[in-house]
């Protein structure tokens, strides 16, 4: 495989992070088939603006993968949300996302790797995520990383709850 670029998302990326979103957040939770309030949320969260405004803001950092100068992934980290469990104060890893077809090839590794170094210079010394319960794939990889399983959370969708794990991991 060819080297694996990580580098700081710009405003130029917003359209590719925009598909490479929509497309790896239906992978992930459409496993049963696209539900109205699946497209609903896809359509109204990934959109061109809300990924340039995340982009530009000072609380959030996102960084891409690379291959050949094609987007694979992205990892964003969030400073500012809070988790529900009051003992942890790290920052959230509020996505990390690769095309199927790159899943396994190091890059989700590569992508924690630079946000745990982004982390670590801006003095903390650990982050949390949610991943949904169903995603096994998800839940052994972050395991395997060394984030510990920390209680559950819901994601709320058009009334709709959806069970999520809350992990954590020392930096």
């Amino acid at each position: 495989m060819n080297n694996i670029i990580i580098r700081k998302a710009t405003l130029s990326d917003a359209l590719n992070l925009v598909v490479l979103k929509q497309q790896v957040w239906i992978a992930t939770y459409a496993t049963e088939g696209i539900r109205t309030e699946f497209s609903n949320y896809v359509l109204s969260e990934f959109t061109p603006e809300k990924i340039k405004q995340s982009i530009l803001s000072s609380s959030k950092i996102t960084f891409i993968a690379e291959i050949d100068n094609h987007i694979v992934g992205c990892v964003e980290i969030d400073y500012s949300t809070k988790c529900e469990s009051s003992l942890i104060t790290y920052p959230e890893i509020t996505v990390l996302y690769v095309l199927e077809c790159f899943c396994g090839k190091g890059i989700g590794k590569s992508l924690l790797n630079e946000a745990f170094l982004e982390l670590k210079e801006t003095g903390y010394t650990g982050a949390w995520l949610t991943v949904y319960y169903k995603n096994f794939r998800a839940i052994t990889f972050y395991n395997k990383i060394g984030f510990k399983e920390h209680g559950s959370t819901f994601f709320e969708m058009e009334g709709n709850l959806y069970e999520n794990k809350i992990m954590v991991c020392s930096i």
